[in-house]
């Protein structure tokens, strides 16, 4: 039977609420969901996508013009894209793109200043059509 002391349940829990309050847990928690899907991490969806970064970019480009957004800026190599793009209500859409491998890339999707999951995941979800 493990015994456990008044400190090192204090202890726990203490080093529990440092962990919560600097972020790392939902670091945690973000990179778990991004292994079935995206991870959502302080305003931003994130995820790997198994294609090159400039193939990735391609189906971004084309995914932002058929939602109709209004694109400010495209462009990119083969390591590196960003796209940025706008909404008729004149809220800013970011949409970054960085290789990882020759044949894998993370993309970012930020809408607006703090971040809308839902307009994120349907811009995510128009670029994997694209794919």
């Amino acid at each position: 039977m493990i015994k456990l002391s008044k400190q090192g349940i204090s202890g726990f829990f203490l080093l529990s609420f440092i962990l919560m309050s600097s972020g790392c847990v939902p670091l945690v928690i973000g990179a778990a969901a991004g292994v079935g899907g995206y991870a959502w991490v302080k305003g931003e969806l994130a995820n790997d996508v198994n294609v090159s970064a400039e193939h990735l970019r391609r189906a971004a480009s084309r995914a932002v013009r058929d939602m109709k957004l209004k694109i400010k800026e495209d462009k990119g190599d083969r390591l590196t894209a960003k796209i940025v793009a706008e909404f008729s209500d004149g809220t800013d859409v970011n949409i970054n793109i960085t290789a990882k491998t020759e044949r894998s890339a993370t993309i970012a999707i930020r809408v607006g200043l703090l971040g809308d999951k839902e307009k994120s995941q349907m811009i995510f979800a128009a670029i994997q059509k694209r794919l």
